[in-house]
């Protein structure tokens, strides 16, 4: 599969018409009584659509460029939207091509009033349900710990024997942090790759304190990780000696820094999946780990599984179980469960 090779149309390069109609539409101050599509929408929703729309001028600026001289609704025929299909595949998964018509029909619904697209949503829900599902193989948070905690080993001994800090062995520590962070705070990539120390990243005591504003939340609601002790011994050897060895680490203030400058959420999704593709049975995404959390509480804590919407920032439980907990490790803690209810009401006395 060619990587990169579906290119999306820079905005400023969109036709005059096209960016007018989405600037009256998804841009500027919106107020409650404001009737515009972008004012019930959240600006990540926003922000997909935008993709989806600039992916498709893409296709059109390079195999059918005579089209963007078209008016919008006009450009959008069932044979061209064959042939774009067809162009997705070359780099897409069905799931991410339904994703994408998807969020294309309702950009169209909104920028161009008064068509009908429900052709159009049809089609992404046909390819979404013939997609074959993708596979991974089952993952827990205490694998993905461990990784952590063996790179910032081997990048202390790297140190050590060097005398000195080296860069491979300050990315490896800042790599290794990172997973092991994850795994104990499993907040979303956006939200994890915008952690500021003094604003998000705070010291109480011996603990580090993560603090995910509302804003950066999907929920639109505060969460607060609190890292183990271990854990914090480790941000504080980062901070002291790893961090400061980055060139330029002193010029912001986000945790997580590059060469000169903060890393992006897709750095830090490609960082991961480096380092498990190598060390586990396969890649494994920032947005995994949120999974493994709740497959691990529904291992080894079965009874108070319901605690892994509060760790995943859910305001509901069916949130949780129908996206994040594998249906195995579902059945699995079902037995446990089973297995302490059937010791009777005895086998809790003096437990709570």
């Amino acid at each position: 599969m060619t990587r990169h090779l579906n290119r999306s149309l820079p905005f400023h390069d969109w036709p005059i018409e096209d960016q007018k109609a989405w600037s009256t539409c998804y841009e500027g101050e919106f107020d409650i009584f404001d009737e515009r599509s972008g004012a019930k929408l959240a600006p990540s929703t926003i922000y997909g659509r935008r993709a989806a729309y600039a992916m498709w001028l893409g296709f059109l600026q390079a195999l059918h460029p005579e089209a963007l001289r078209q008016p919008a609704a006009m450009r959008v025929e069932r044979s061209l939207m064959k042939n774009y299909v067809e162009y997705l595949r070359e780099n897409c998964r069905e799931t991410t091509i339904s994703i994408n018509l998807s969020r294309l029909h309702y950009a169209l619904r909104d920028i161009c009033v008064g068509q009908d697209w429900a052709w159009l949503y049809r089609i992404s829900r046909r390819i979404a349900w013939r997609a074959a599902p993708l596979k991974h193989p089952p993952i827990i948070s205490l694998d993905l710990y461990a990784l952590g905690l063996r790179l910032m080993d081997r990048a202390l001994w790297i140190t050590k024997k060097a005398s000195r800090v080296r860069k491979s062995a300050a990315v490896m520590y800042r790599d290794g942090l990172l997973i092991a962070t994850l795994a104990e705070a499993p907040m979303r990539r956006r939200a994890f790759a915008a952690l500021r120390l003094g604003e998000n990243v705070v010291k109480i005591g011996s603990r580090w304190q993560l603090v995910v504003l509302p804003e950066l939340s999907k929920t639109k609601t505060l969460q607060n990780y609190q890292l183990s002790e271990r854990l914090s011994s480790r941000m504080d050897t980062y901070l002291d000696r790893f961090r400061p060895a980055f060139p330029g680490a002193n010029s912001h203030d986000y945790l997580w820094t590059y060469i000169g400058r903060p890393m992006t959420d897709k750095m830090i999704r490609r960082r991961t999946i480096k380092w498990t593709k190598g060390s586990l049975d396969g890649p494994v995404s920032p947005h995994r780990f949120r999974t493994a959390a709740a497959n691990f509480i529904s291992l080894m804590d079965p009874e108070n599984v319901r605690v892994a919407s509060n760790l995943l920032g859910h305001k509901s439980f069916g949130m949780t179980e129908k996206h994040y907990i594998d249906a195995a490790q579902s059945r699995i803690a079902g037995r446990e469960l089973a297995k302490l209810l059937q010791r009777g009401p005895e086998a809790n006395d003096g437990k709570r």
